[in-house]
């Protein structure tokens, strides 16, 4: 399966085609709406993440019907994973009777190993999602590396592989936001992630940071990653972006493709074809 890259940025920067990651809370005005509505895969986020507490309920049913997703991510709360599955089966339910006809993922807000593998086989079991979603800053601790932020969650995805699970159920993940670009690039580029089956699993992500970071990431000889702390505000979108700016996106977009590992081809649905050649001549070595 090819690897879904969802890259967030300013609504007045959004293309027709391209994958449409629309958060909900931030679906406020029409022109918005129509935007994401042109974008293809098109996930809704019930937005979690920002607001604690997902939306569900008639706002983010209204919102599926406006949008016509390919995917509704099932609300959910942080941290607190019995409540989410409660609300996010209760959704499914109402979602599913109101006509939505597309693919749901659900999340794992589980604290530890043995919950979170509970949950990961509750939600493949329960015939109602397609994908799972497991968030940037899981609870699930220390079992891959203590020594990055994100080792938590390459750890998760390992216990995963390791267990069976993914076998078994065959229900992909998506990777909710990205602490660092080096997690992916670890990810898609150090061989021991295919040998046990982890890098198989990741089927999409999702990020804002190429467009919320003011400056440039960093991309070495054999390494892609943030050039100073991730302690940038999150991206505002409705900012207006200068050129420079864009400049600085794009390279970023750039570091997110080449440590993912998405073929030159698909880079002109990230960023405009005039922008390609002159990027890839600074990050072909990476495919090497």
């Amino acid at each position: 399966m090819t690897m879904e890259l969802y890259i967030g940025k300013p609504h007045s920067e959004i293309t027709k085609g391209e994958n449409g990651y629309a958060l909900a809370h931030e679906m406020q005005v029409d022109d918005v709406i129509e935007a994401y509505k042109s974008t293809k895969n098109l996930i809704l986020d019930n937005g979690a993440d920002e607001l604690g507490e997902g939306q569900g309920g008639h706002r983010l049913t209204y919102l599926a019907g406006r949008l016509n997703p390919e995917w509704v991510i099932l609300p959910d709360i942080l941290h607190k994973d019995k409540k989410t599955r409660q609300n996010g089966e209760e959704f499914y339910e109402n979602l599913r009777t109101a006509g939505y006809k597309g693919k749901f993922m659900s999340v794992i807000q589980a604290k530890t190993l043995d919950k979170g593998l509970e949950s990961y086989k509750f939600w493949a079991e329960s015939g109602m999602v397609d994908r799972i979603g497991i968030t940037y800053d899981t609870k699930i601790e220390g079992l891959y590396s203590k020594e990055f932020s994100w080792g938590n969650r390459l750890g998760f995805l390992y216990e995963i592989a390791d267990r069976g699970l993914y076998e078994a159920y065959g229900v992909g993940v998506h990777l909710l936001g990205t602490l660092e670009v080096n997690e992916l690039f670890t990810l898609f580029h150090y061989d021991e992630f295919e040998k046990y089956g982890v890098r198989q699993m990741v089927e999409s992500h999702d990020t804002t940071a190429p467009w919320a970071c003011p400056t440039k990431f960093h991309s070495g000889v054999r390494s892609i990653q943030f050039d100073r702390p991730k302690n940038w505000e999150r991206l505002d979108f409705n900012k207006e972006l200068t050129f420079y700016q864009r400049v600085i996106a794009y390279w970023n977009v750039a570091c997110y493709l080449s440590a993912c590992l998405i073929s030159k081809d698909r880079w002109v649905e990230y960023m405009p074809i005039d922008c390609i050649d002159d990027l890839w001549e600074q990050f072909e070595h990476h495919y090497d």
